[in-house]
């Protein structure tokens, strides 16, 4: 899908392959957490707000799931953790809450991704599929 400046764009969580890698995006390699109660998996959506002076700003929408930026580095604790965000393939920024000011980028196409990671930086998955979520956007 694709997001025009005056427009609004929400997309649900997408679990994507782990070979999302291995099509030439270049991005640190996790370890994937495994949720034990596929269920209660954690969820995850982006809603992309075109910036009326510039840039982006980001929407994170979860589900059961706690930004916890006071944890990040600690050990694993179900449900809690921050996000990374990349930008055609390249991470950008880690996230600990659900808003996040994106600035301006190249003219063009872009893919945003967003990835929900345990305190330890792991990968949330459900049977080895990563928890994340996807939107193109042009700037």
């Amino acid at each position: 899908m694709l997001l025009k400046a005056s427009k609004l764009l929400v997309i649900t969580a997408l679990f994507s392959c782990a070979a999302f890698a291995d099509k030439g995006h270049h991005h640190h390699h996790h370890k994937l957490v495994n949720v034990s109660n596929a269920e209660q998996a954690p969820k995850i959506k982006i809603i992309a707000h075109k910036d009326a002076s510039a840039g982006w700003n980001l929407e994170l929408v979860t589900q059961n799931f706690q930004f916890a930026p006071r944890q990040v580095n600690a050990s694993h604790q179900e449900g809690n953790g921050h996000a990374h965000l990349y930008v055609d393939g390249k991470k950008v920024a880690r996230l600990y809450g659900n808003w996040y000011h994106l600035g301006d980028l190249s003219k063009g196409m872009h893919s945003l991704k967003v990835t929900l990671n345990s305190n330890d930086h792991g990968t949330y998955a459900v049977n080895n599929q990563e928890i994340s979520a996807e939107i193109k956007i042009e700037q």
